[in-house]
Order: structure tokens, then sequence, then C-alpha cells
């Protein structure tokens, strides 16, 4: 039970619209034009709106992104666009129902999603997941967000016209301990860094200087009651890790 108020209490600091938890980042730079190729948009379109998470590539016809980015009620359909960074060489493609996948209806255990493409993406080189016998990244190892939106104002709205914003984040231990989740937090003597509206499915990634970077997390969302700390689903949770296996073997 205190870990279902702990969840609830993060989604509403993080903020909900439509159904949908949003999420931004502050304190970042703009990536460089090498980083970040296979980030993705996450459009759900809804009867009134169209909402919006990140997501990472990895595979040309696997992207993974956050659960709480789907509602069945709510949403109508499901677009995932390509190629959004740096040159904006968009390939959109929209997602059949039954190629949506998730880990978790309730979250307790684990924010994640696996979107199957109709067809394999050209010209980009997804992201690596680790070995299947990954460790958890232990506290104080650097890992790398990103995220579109406001750079100051936290109430401000999701700006997909602006550049995308890269943030380094230190692993942390999570102020309580919730199974399958990683936390992280800013860098030391670094400018206050958080996140917000526009992040939340986003990669927590490893950079590996001429090699694909690693993906070991993907963004829930920042609870700023606990020192702007930000939380992800650790990829290499057993239970995630075999999960993501079974997905993307038989489907």
């Amino acid at each position: 039970m205190a870990m279902l108020k702990f969840l609830q209490l993060l989604l509403l600091t993080a903020g909900v619209e439509s159904a949908v938890v949003k999420h931004r980042l502050i304190g970042g730079k703009p990536c460089g034009n090498n980083e970040r190729l296979h980030q993705v948009w996450v459009f759900q379109v809804t009867h009134s709106e169209k909402s919006f998470c990140g997501g990472t590539l990895i595979d040309k016809k696997w992207v993974l992104t956050a659960a709480h980015c789907y509602n069945k009620s709510v949403i109508r359909s499901v677009e995932v666009w390509a190629g959004v960074h740096p040159k904006r060489a968009y390939q959109k493609f929209n997602i059949q129902e039954r190629d949506i996948h998730i880990f978790d209806v309730t979250e307790r255990t684990g924010d994640i999603m696996l979107l199957k493409l109709p067809g394999p993406v050209s010209g980009i080189t997804p992201a690596k997941l680790p070995d299947s016998s990954c460790q958890t990244p232990v506290n104080g190892e650097q890992l790398q967000i990103a995220g579109h939106g406001s750079t100051v104002n936290q109430t401000g709205p999701v700006d997909l016209k602006q550049p995308l914003q890269c943030l380094d984040l230190k692993v942390t231990r999570c102020p309580q301990l919730i199974n399958n989740y990683l936390c992280g937090k800013g860098l030391p003597n670094n400018p206050p860094a958080f996140t917000c509206k526009g992040d939340s499915g986003g990669g927590w990634l490893k950079k590996r200087f001429g090699r694909r970077s690693v993906i070991y997390g993907v963004h829930k969302g920042s609870h700023l009651t606990f020192s702007k700390i930000a939380y992800s689903t650790s990829v290499c949770a057993p239970p995630i890790r075999k999960w993501i296996n079974y997905i993307m073997t038989n489907h």
C-alpha cells in the first residue's frame, strides 16, 4: 500500500493531462548532431488533442517508451515519428493496437511499453540493449536523458520546434524502494536539473564514443518532493529484460 501511495504521489507531482503524464527536462543543453539519432516522438491522438511522449529506437522496428503514455480508454491512435534529431528528416509510422505491448498497466513494477513499427526505419542506428546478463547501473554512474520543451519554465508548453535537449544524470539511491525502478539526479556543481513535461518515455543511456549507446532505463518522471530526483524503469531488472526479450522474439 505504501508503494502504491508513493507512485500516486509521483504522478500527481509530475502533473497529469488527459490521462497521459507528460514530462519535460530543464537544465540540459542542445544535443550534439551525433547524439540521440535514435530518439523518436510518440504521439497519442485522443478525441480532443494530440499528446506527446519521447521514445527510443532499440531495433529497426521496435520503440521502447513509457506505459503511462498509452491509455486505451481515451487514445484513438498512436503515431511514432523517427528522424526527429538533428535534421528533422521525419519517418512517420501509425501503430496498430496489436503492436502496443505494455508490461504492467498499474505501473507498480515498471512503467514501460514496446511499440512495433509496421516497417523498419531507414538510415538510423538504434540504441543498443544491454547484454542479457546486464546489471542495473550503481550509484554514481552517469547516464544521459533527452527531451523537448521549455528549458526554463516548468509550466510552459512542450515546443517541438526547439532543439532536442540532453541532460546528464548521476544514478542515486531511490528515496523509497520500488521494484524495477532506477533513480538519478543532476550532476554535482551543475545548475539545478529536473524533468517535467515532454520527457516521458525517453531513454536513460550510457554514451559509448565510437560505439552504439546502451539504454539502461525508460524515463517516468521527476519527484519534486525528493530533491528533484528523476525515475526510470530499469531495463536490467530481470522481469523487465525477460519481458522485452519475449515480446521482441514472439511478435
